[in-house]
Parts: structure tokens; C-alpha cells; sequence
């Protein structure tokens, strides 16, 4: 693995890789991969609008950048914690590490990120390599230091840079659950749809999959049903590209979609277009906040003084047909 220490506008950044795939990170904007190209392409939407800079801890998540790769932790959307001993504590918009500065060190084939809550007790890593040609790995590993149970989202938070034309694919048979739609396009909290094809509030036909461009000012924020199979993909047929992300559905069992096609954020004073970006999210429950999942969703526990890992990796590659993904045995 080759690395090296570059800036990322005015912020220190660690550019790392291998084969044919290059990462950018920035340790002190949480752990933030900033850009990953494949091929020279970049692969992550960047904001036209925001540079890179040191967030405030608890800040709103729209107030910076709202680019590359972050993590989100221990909640996603903003609430209070809803149980003892932590009871009411107030966790941030898109939790608490996307925020914070991560300790980062170079192995010989992997980087090294680590972080700890300020709010709960917890210890958060992952290591990022380059296994292969068009391959990405994340190990992640989260401790619970206290003698008491963590109950916890955690959702990765790619956002890809979309092109209209563009499909998301999903293992078969699945739906999607709401959590946020702009003006209620697809009904209200928790409202469930099948995927890909459903209707809208108004009796619409909708190809969920199926990426528009952001003159559509559209948003919607989804989650899967509970997966069998660990693994979503897009797919660009004009050009080939392709980006799977493979994960174990035992320990990773959804996966979040934030489709945003100039939607968000909203700027009605100035009627600016929102970013066009595309979230394809795996992570451990719904909806986005915590107390909400909690009550009508799915989050994880952490027993008390223990620890759990897990993995995502990406793929990266071209292909005419997407079932040939099927046909090779890459999603398996």
C-alpha cells in the first residue's frame, strides 16, 4: 500500500492505495474519506459549494460540507437518549464521530482510525486496505467500556457522485420503509413501498432505482427490509461503472438509500438547487433516530464491557450487463 501526507483544501489528509483505487482521508474531520478514484475518476460527490473544514462537535451535519464518506454514530437523526443510564442525553445530528478527531496511524497494508464518544462511553476504529484490483476493505471494531448495555445506530455514509441514468439494485423481494420524503412524495414516517416499483401519495408510478437529474428536486431517505443477502449495487450503464458494496447481513441487515436529486437541503430564500448526491448506506437498523428505533425499528445492543466487528467492503469495476455481477459470484 502506498501513502502519503497531502492537504485536502487547508486540512491535513492521509492519501492512501493500492492496484487501481486511491483514498483520501482526513483524520480530523472524523475520519472523512474525502475522495476515492478508481481509474483517475472520482467516485464521491464533492460540494460546489462548501469547502472542507473543522467541524463543530454537535454542529448540524448541513452546515458543512455534506460530501465524501463519513461514518454516523451513535444515532443518525438528532434525539435523547432514550434509556438508563444515559437517559436524555442529547445526541447530535448524524451522531457523534462524523465531527470528531480520529487518531490515525499507517500499517504496512492498512490505515488505522480510531475515535471515542463524548457524550456515551464507547471506543469506535476501522481499517481501511486495498485487498485487490477494484477493492476497498473497512474493518470496524466498537467497544463498550461501561457496565452497562449501548444501544446504537451505526450507518455508513458514502455519497457518491450520481449520474441521470443511473440504477440502485437490491437482493430481490425486498421493500423499503420511509423515513423522510420531500412533501411527503411517499407517504409519511415508516410508510412502506415495494422496491423498485411503487406509487407515490398521489397514485404516481415510481421507479425508485432509477436516478434522475437534479433539476427533479427530489429527496427521499429509505430503508430496506431486513436483508438475506449482503449486498447493493449502482450501476452507470452508459459507461460501465459499477460500485457493489458486500457486507455480512447478520451483522449489517439493512441498507440505507438517500436519494437526493437537487432536493436538500431546501434554500427557498435564495431558491438555490439542492446537492446531487446519491447515499447507499449500509448499516444496523432504522429509522434515522435512535429513540425512534428504539421504539417501531431495529438498532443493535452492545452488552456491557465487550466489543463487535464488522466489515464493508467496495468493488469497483465495469460491466454492460449487471447480472454478470450474479454470474461471476460477486455478490455472494
Amino acid at each position: 500500500m502506498i501513502s502519503d501526507s497531502i492537504m485536502e483544501g487547508e486540512l491535513q489528509a492521509i492519501r492512501i492505495g493500492d492496484h487501481d483505487l486511491e483514498a483520501v482521508i482526513i483524520p480530523k474531520l472524523g475520519g472523512k474519506i474525502s475522495s476515492i478514484r478508481w481509474l483517475g475518476r472520482e467516485l464521491l460527490a464533492r460540494n460546489p459549494c462548501k469547502p472542507f473544514q473543522l467541524a463543530r462537535y454537535a454542529a448540524p451535519y448541513a452546515d458543512y460540507d455534506a460530501s465524501g464518506f463519513d461514518e454516523c454514530f451513535p444515532t443518525i437523526g438528532p434525539c435523547l437518549y432514550p434509556a438508563y443510564p444515559w437517559k436524555g442525553v442529547e445526541l447530535p445530528d448524524h451522531g457523534e464521530v462524523w465531527s470528531l478527531p480520529w487518531e490515525a496511524q499507517v500499517d504496512d497494508d492498512s490505515l488505522h482510525l480510531s475515535t471515542h464518544g463524548i457524550r456515551i462511553p464507547y471506543g469506535f476504529e476501522k481499517w481501511i486496505r486495498f485487498p485487490g484490483p477494484g477493492r476497498m476493505h473497512i474493518h470496524y471494531t466498537l467497544t463498550n467500556p461501561t457496565s452497562f448495555p449501548f444501544r446504537y445506530l451505526w450507518s455508513s455514509h458514502p455519497l457518491i457522485a450520481p449520474q441521470p441514468g443511473m440504477r440502485i439494485y437490491l437482493p430481490e423481494g425486498i421493500k423499503v420503509r420511509v423515513d423522510w420524503s420531500k412533501g411527503g412524495r411517499l407517504g409519511d414516517l415508516l410508510s412502506e413501498h415495494d422496491w423498485p416499483h411503487t406509487l407515490d401519495s398521489q397514485s404516481n408510478p415510481v421507479d425508485l432505482s432509477l436516478v434522475l437529474s437534479k433539476e427533479a428536486q427530489l429527496v427521499d431517505k429509505l430503508y430496506t427490509s431486513r436483508l438475506t443477502e449482503g449486498w447493493c449495487v449502482v450501476h452507470d450503464a452508459a459507461s460501465g461503472l459499477y460500485l457493489a458494496f458486500l457486507f455480512s447481513p447478520e451483522k449489517t441487515p439493512y441498507v440505507g438509500l438517500s436519494i437526493n436529486m437537487g432536493g436538500w437541503p431546501e434554500d427557498k430564500s435564495e431558491k438555490k438547487p439542492g446537492y446531487y448526491n446519491l447515499g447507499i448506506e449500509p448499516c444496523n437498523g432504522y429509522p434515522d433516530r435512535l429513540d425512534i428505533a428504539i421504539d417501531k425499528g431495529d438498532c443493535s445492543t452492545l452488552a456491557p464491557d465487550s466489543s463487535v466487528d464488522w466489515d464493508l467492503e467496495l468493488r469497483v469495476g465495469e460491466t454492460e450487463d449487471i447480472s454478470m455481477l450474479y454470474h461471476k459470484g460477486m455478490l455472494l
